[in-house]
């Protein structure tokens, strides 16, 4: 009886010392906690089967008498009842056989069952919450959460890390789909490729936006984008010499729209921004209204040309070489921007359009009356320093790069399938291109979560999307992205912040940045040695646990005579330098905004069969698309005006009869400018409707002319 006898002290000490039984039974009864329930079920699942192997044990050396041991429940197995039928009418003190079949079946019943006891003493919570009440979660908690992945599933979302039952160790994963945003604290060399990015590239099923270092992800993770999950696939390589699209700024520029100065004014405040929080002085102040003015000036004058201005065309007009600058804004005061000018009636008032000429742009013209008007030393200045942001666009590969609209923003989020848009810089590159890459970033969100319309339950694009910032503070500070954090979640837009120390965020942002403020949840890997602000804020952020402390107190001068005292104390969940060795190589820490903290597993995707099938070894590295080139990009905002005045020549039964995919073949021979009159026949099929040759020539009309695709005298 020894054995039983430890047992029933233990637990008689666990409810004395912890409540713990009255208390779990209360976890698993009102909070249905899952962890809980399974640990007293395997409890009790020891119990009765040490009682049913003693049972037949005792059946058997009995010789399964009837007379002594009753019925089987089937051929020749007893359950748990005859082993205490014997133990408490006191059969076995008569028989030292019987005697020693309990001593046996007690034994294996006090080697499993006391290690379970003693783990859920350890796991035990002591509801001691004085100084705080902080503690990991348990599984249960995420799971209702939606945090945590069913076994051998994978669901949509952000993939953080493995979680690994403690049970049965199980591999589970812990991916994040909530309607926030994360940030992603990882040293360089840390596992944050291998570990997060790759597999949520190989996981997220909406739209992304990727800022890429050195390629490397999109060389993994397009291939599988694009022939599985079948979305288009950008690769905008700034500096890359072939396979890469073109990026024009300016191109979203909504010229003769009262939204054009606007949007010259965003990236006109990029171009000067000093950086670094710094305010900006009159130099900053008097570029930005230059840049303004040329913004708007070499958008229109494109135009005239079928074509869309750019920053090339603004270098060259500030280092003309048969001109002077002088001569050069004098002629601007008087270029004729537009033969029909009436539109600006509509967007500027009078005392805007007051003397100024015919056709010239206000904006346009006043800006360069500014100019003229300053003292030329003062002039001289405002002039090197709009060149100096310039110096960028000097350089013939970025040129050439940002010569051509090869896409338009909105389409990330609205073209007709999911868009994956990979920005590929090499590390060295990262300071020469953070004013584009900032421009890029700004007009991304200005475009695409714009003033919120609530008048609709429906989603407001097509697709959600993937913010993938690596090396996010490698930007630059980017104003408008930290205050959007705030609410682009409201337009299907999921950020993923990445930064190697918490300190290259508050370089850009300030101390009191509200960054790291609006992502919910944040995961943490191992910081290194001379990191010593990363591991204080973790710490802090796991915040303080109640815990109970002796003391013991020895009086002066009385041998042996002591006082021990307990009481509560405050105590980190992780101090700062366990934060260091907790995290260290595999592990790292995430924390959900309204959830208890817990602890993961980095993942390696090469390690895993379900993410190695998906890389380039299996699919290849794509090409990248192109959805439209710098002339289709100049019509697009009138495509379905160009397509109602096509169709208007069917009948309604052919009408009903397009479909998408005719649409999108349609809108393809605009862009390659070679429709001919038996293409409108076969992609079209009004063969047979009463259609003359002279009404398809007016449709070709309709489409070339108006638009200024085509002279129809040369072309026809």
């Amino acid at each position: 009886m020894i054995p039983y006898i430890i047992v029933i002290a233990l637990v008689i000490f666990l409810e004395i010392k912890f409540d713990f039984f009255s208390k779990n039974f209360k976890k698993m009864f009102k909070e249905k906690s899952k962890e809980k329930t399974i640990v007293f079920l395997i409890l009790i699942l020891v119990i009765l089967f040490s009682a049913s192997l003693g049972s037949n044990q005792i059946a058997k050396f009995l010789k399964y008498n009837p007379k002594y041991v009753g019925k089987p429940i089937f051929k020749n197995f007893y359950g748990p009842y005859l082993y205490f039928k014997f133990l408490f009418f006191k059969v076995s003190s008569k028989n030292p056989i019987l005697n020693n079949i309990y001593l046996v079946n007690t034994a294996i019943f006090c080697l499993l069952s006391i290690p379970i006891l003693l783990y859920m003493a350890k796991t035990c919570d002591n509801d001691l919450d004085t100084h705080g009440s902080a503690r990991w979660a348990t599984v249960s908690e995420w799971e209702r959460a939606g945090l945590i992945s069913p076994p051998g599933k994978f669901t949509d979302g952000v993939i953080l890390g493995i979680l690994k039952q403690n049970l049965f160790g199980k591999v589970r994963y812990i991916i994040e789909n909530l309607k926030t945003h994360i940030a992603l604290i990882a040293p360089s060399r840390a596992g944050k490729g291998a570990g997060v990015i790759v597999p949520t590239l190989l996981n997220w099923l909406g739209s992304v936006f990727v800022l890429d270092m050195k390629g490397e992800n999109y060389q993994i993770t397009a291939g599988y984008r694009k022939h599985v999950l079948k979305q288009t696939i950008l690769k905008f390589k700034p500096y890359g010499l072939e396979d890469s699209i073109s990026y024009n700024p300016l191109a979203e520029v909504r010229i003769g729209t009262p939204y054009e100065v606007k949007d010259a004014t965003i990236i006109a405040d990029i171009l000067t921004d000093p950086g670094e929080g710094k305010k900006r002085d009159h130099w900053d102040m008097s570029a930005t209204a230059l840049f303004i003015g040329l913004i708007l000036h070499v958008l229109y004058m494109r135009k005239k040309e079928g074509k869309i201005g750019t920053f090339g065309d603004i270098v060259d007009f500030l280092t003309s070489t048969d001109k002077t600058l002088e001569e050069n804004f004098i002629e601007l005061m008087e270029y004729r921007h537009l033969e029909d000018y009436s539109i600006w009636n509509e967007i500027y008032d009078n005392s805007q359009m007051k003397g100024i000429n015919p056709g010239t742009h206000p904006v346009v013209a006043r800006t360069a009356a500014e100019i003229l008007n300053k003292e030329e030393r003062e002039r001289a200045n405002v002039i090197s320093t709009v060149m100096a942001k310039l110096s960028l666009f000097k350089d013939p590969i970025i040129r050439k790069n940002t010569s051509r609209a090869d896409f338009r923003i909105k389409d990330l989020m609205d073209y007709k399938n999911p868009v994956s848009f990979y920005i590929v810089v090499e590390a060295e590159q990262m300071d020469t291109l953070s004013l584009l890459l900032r421009i890029l970033v700004t007009q991304t969100i200005g475009i695409l979560a714009p003033e919120m319309d609530f008048s609709s339950d429906k989603p407001i694009h097509k697709h959600k999307m993937l913010f993938l910032m690596d090396e996010f503070p490698a930007f630059g500070a980017i104003p408008l992205f930290e205050k959007a954090l705030a609410y682009i979640a409201g337009y299907g837009m999921k950020a993923l912040i990445i930064a190697q120390a918490l300190n290259q965020i508050k370089k850009n942002y300030g101390d009191r940045n509200s960054v790291f403020d609006n992502c919910a949840t944040t995961v943490f890997y191992s910081p290194t040695p001379l990191d010593t602000e990363t591991p204080k804020q973790i710490s802090e952020m796991l915040g303080d646990k109640t815990i109970k402390v002796k003391n013991k107190s020895y009086k002066a001068f009385q041998i042996g005579s002591s006082n021990i005292s307990e009481s509560n104390q405050a105590r980190r969940l992780l101090t700062p330098e366990e934060v260091r060795n907790k995290v260290a190589g595999k592990w790292n820490i995430i924390s959900v905004t309204g959830l208890y903290p817990r602890i993961g597993v980095k993942l390696e995707y090469f390690k895993e069969k379900y993410f190695a099938s998906k890389t380039n070894k299996v699919y290849g590295i794509p090409k990248t698309d192109y959805l439209t080139d710098e002339t289709f990009s100049d019509i697009k905002t009138t495509i379905d005006t160009t397509v109602k005045t096509t169709i208007d020549f069917m009948n309604e039964e052919e009408e009903n009869e397009l479909d998408e995919r005719i649409r999108e073949e349609f809108l393809e021979n605009i862009e390659s400018e070679n429709i001919e009159l038996d293409d409108i026949d076969e992609d079209y099929n009004i063969e047979n409707n009463e259609v003359t040759e002279e009404e398809k020539e007016e449709m070709l009309d309709t489409l070339y002319i108006d638009e200024g695709l085509i002279d129809p005298e040369e072309d026809f």
